[in-house]
């Protein structure tokens, strides 16, 4: 018995040396320093968790304001949250903080030379008030990190499934939660999980097959770059953007989104008939509500590494549309009439109905005849073209409206096959409206618009024949 007890003695005695002779080193070193024992070896007592903080600067005050922060900081590292904007108004204005039992129990200032102070605070606070904001921080962290797996499972099932661009918006989803607060888990870090999208979106490519560039239709195929196959991609949103001009000839950028479905490739048509007649058409993945959330938790320099990936993936469809009767000679002519039906000198319909044409690259050439009835015109016309744009244009109404004049023109164009003598369409009436400070003036942009408008709807046939 007695054997047995003499080593657990000496193993006793033996921590009790090394005990003291850290205390004895922190006091000749506190002693050295001229600083207090508490500095180096505060005497926690029970229910109490102890803190020193220090701050040093050329100002006494700033000095103790960087020792409060010290504190404050080292409450943050034991309960896992920055807590400096929560505490640190009481701290510096109360010396304590009620919500953690904490009070300055000890302070001293010390200084090097005449512009070097040191100040050193001994907080103590209570160890249940204190631990209970880490059980709630650590609770949370614990939760987030369980709901960020659970993302993290169901997206790489979906990249498993080939629902690549499912599998990044879940990941995207999973890093805005982790960004708002602290995880357990490195793979649960924003970076990390930023870093994982990113990956999915760079393997990510597009490819055109059966492209017809003279009807501006194509299908497109997003496949997952990898070493032994290109799986098509499901399910992904596409966006498909092009130049288009409106009836008014005004230029603007449109997009159509797709989805590859179960097929992982979309068919593209142009359905908007504004579609300019020579360009192309650029395919990308439609990420923008995921990104646009992402941006309102993560900072700039984190979220452009992925708009950059989705920028990357990006392809081209040059095209350009050409449209029925081509190789045949086409003219025009749009008389313009004042509201009592007098035949005006102007050509401001003409002209823009022309213009039109040619930023579809069809040539028609403007003529000025002298007759104003449809068949007296086509023998006027006799050989001069294979086609013929004739049409009439009038005041259907003008007033003066407070200090401007407000016009309405009416009127239609014909496209006429003279080989054939056949009509192969009409705009039927067509209304624009003009107003300007003069009369002329508004008169002139009505016509301008009715060109223009006729010009659009005469292109759309011709281009869908």
């Amino acid at each position: 018995m007695r054997r047995r007890f003499l080593p657990l003695l000496f193993a006793l005695l033996l921590s009790a040396l090394l005990v003291s002779c850290s205390s004895l080193s922190d006091l000749v070193r506190a002693q050295v320093e001229g600083l207090p024992s508490w500095v180096y070896s505060p005497q926690q007592r029970s229910g109490e968790i102890v803190y020193v903080g220090q701050g040093s600067s050329s100002v006494a005050y700033n000095a103790r304001l960087l020792a409060y922060e010290d504190i404050l900081k080292q409450i943050a590292d034991y309960v896992g949250e920055d807590v400096h904007d929560t505490y640190y108004r009481e701290l510096t204005t109360t010396n304590a903080i009620a919500d953690l039992g904490l009070t300055i129990a000890s302070e001293h200032t010390s200084t090097t030379g005449r512009l070097d102070y040191s100040v050193y605070l001994l907080a103590r606070m209570d160890a249940t008030l204190l631990s209970s904001k880490r059980t709630s921080v650590y609770n949370e962290m614990i939760s987030r990190d369980a709901q960020i797996e659970e993302i993290v499972q169901n997206a790489d099932q979906s990249y498993r499934s080939n629902n690549d661009t499912v599998a990044i918006e879940q990941y995207l989803k999973a890093a805005i939660l982790a960004s708002q607060g602290p995880v357990g888990e490195r793979k649960h870090e924003v970076s990390y999980l930023l870093d994982k999208a990113q990956g999915f979106i760079e393997a990510l490519r597009f490819s055109l097959r059966n492209p017809d560039s003279t009807k501006a239709r194509v299908t497109v195929l997003l496949r997952r770059r990898s070493r032994l196959l290109s799986p098509r991609v499901l399910n992904a949103n596409i966006y498909a953007s092009f130049q288009a001009r409106n009836s008014l000839g005004r230029s603007y950028i449109d997009s159509l989104q797709f989805n590859s479905a179960t097929d992982g490739n979309v068919s593209f048509i142009p359905y908007n008939q504004g579609l300019i007649k020579s360009g192309s058409v650029a395919f990308t993945l439609n990420l923008d509500e995921i990104v646009s959330e992402l941006k309102a938790n993560v900072s700039a320099e984190q979220v452009a590494p992925i708009e950059d990936a989705i920028q990357a993936c990006t392809i081209s469809f040059p095209y350009t549309i050409v449209p029925a009767f081509s190789n045949m000679n086409k003219i025009a002519e749009i008389q313009e009439f004042s509201l009592a039906g007098e035949l005006l000198p102007g050509s401001d319909a003409l002209q823009v109905f022309t213009q039109e044409f040619l930023f579809d690259t069809v040539s028609v050439q403007a003529v000025a005849l002298e007759k104003t009835d449809t068949e007296e015109q086509i023998q006027e016309i006799g050989n001069q073209a294979d086609l013929a744009f004739l049409g009439s244009v009038g005041v259907a109404s003008q007033q003066q409206i407070g200090d401007k004049w407000v016009v309405v023109a009416s009127g239609s164009v014909q496209l006429h096959n003279l080989k054939t003598g056949n009509i192969l369409y009409d705009t039927l009436p067509v209304e624009a409206v003009g107003s300007a400070p003069t009369l002329d003036e508004a008169r002139s942009t009505a016509f301008t618009r009715f060109g223009s408008i006729a010009a659009y709807l005469q292109s759309t046939w011709l281009f869908k024949q």
